[in-house]
């Protein structure tokens, strides 16, 4: 039987909160990496009322536009305006662009913002854009081979896709996967059209996001709805 948005966000809010209630439990911490755009809106809204011990959790993005604070395009906004409240305020939140104005020492920053100890990440919510991508990793990026690559030696890297509005810092494949659980959260046929050529051409030059679903690391849970 098939769950409308409704249901499907109820039932991920739930699987996400036990997943960080587990890690807190069991390592002292949690650390959960979340996306932007509309689609995870309301379910920011129903993590936020839940009861879990927030002054535990790590809360950060996949990744985000160079824009300083208040940008319209700045996902951290949408985060603390939706997930930051309620319960989950106590929550620490690492915002992936400190300095807008220097993307470099910007990048810096926020490698030493991360510690070993958030890795393995709790819980990774990806999601994906109608040309496949997922974090900022784009088909036409230059950078994408060096983030797609389970070698490389950095969590987080600066991409430049050519298609899309600003730089962007990103978690690398790398970092994604070392991940209790990776989860994709879409809506709407043509993610699923997306979803069923990326699977069948297994190219992530085409679609990144094959790149996450053709992998022997970390199974990827899709949770999609109508």
């Amino acid at each position: 039987m098939t769950m409308n948005r409704l249901e499907l966000e109820s039932n991920l809010a739930s699987e996400i909160a036990q997943t960080l209630a587990y890690d807190i439990e069991h390592k002292g911490q949690a650390t959960l990496l979340v996306s932007g755009g509309s689609t995870p809106v309301n379910l920011f809204k129903l993590l936020s009322n839940i009861d879990l011990d927030w002054s535990k959790v790590t809360i950060s993005l996949v990744d985000e536009r160079y824009v300083p604070d208040g940008h319209k395009d700045q996902n951290g906004g949408l985060v603390k305006a939706n997930l930051l409240q309620n319960k989950a305020a106590k929550a620490q939140f690492i915002p992936l662009v400190q300095n807008a104005e220097n993307a470099e020492d910007n990048l810096r920053q926020v490698r030493d913002a991360f510690s070993s100890d958030h890795f393995p990440l709790s819980v990774v919510i990806l999601g994906m854009g109608t040309d496949g991508h997922t974090a900022s990793l784009f088909p036409d990026a230059p950078e994408l081979d060096y983030g797609i690559d389970l070698n490389s030696e950095e969590d987080l890297i600066i991409t430049n896709p050519p298609t899309a509005p600003h730089q962007r810092i990103t978690f690398t494949r790398r970092a994604l996967l070392n991940t209790n659980r990776l989860i994709l959260h879409c809506y709407g046929a043509e993610k699923a059209l997306i979803l069923k050529e990326a699977d069948q051409k297994r190219d992530y030059h085409i679609y990144p996001i094959a790149a996450f679903m053709n992998q022997d690391f970390k199974d990827l849970e899709v949770y999609w709805a109508e």
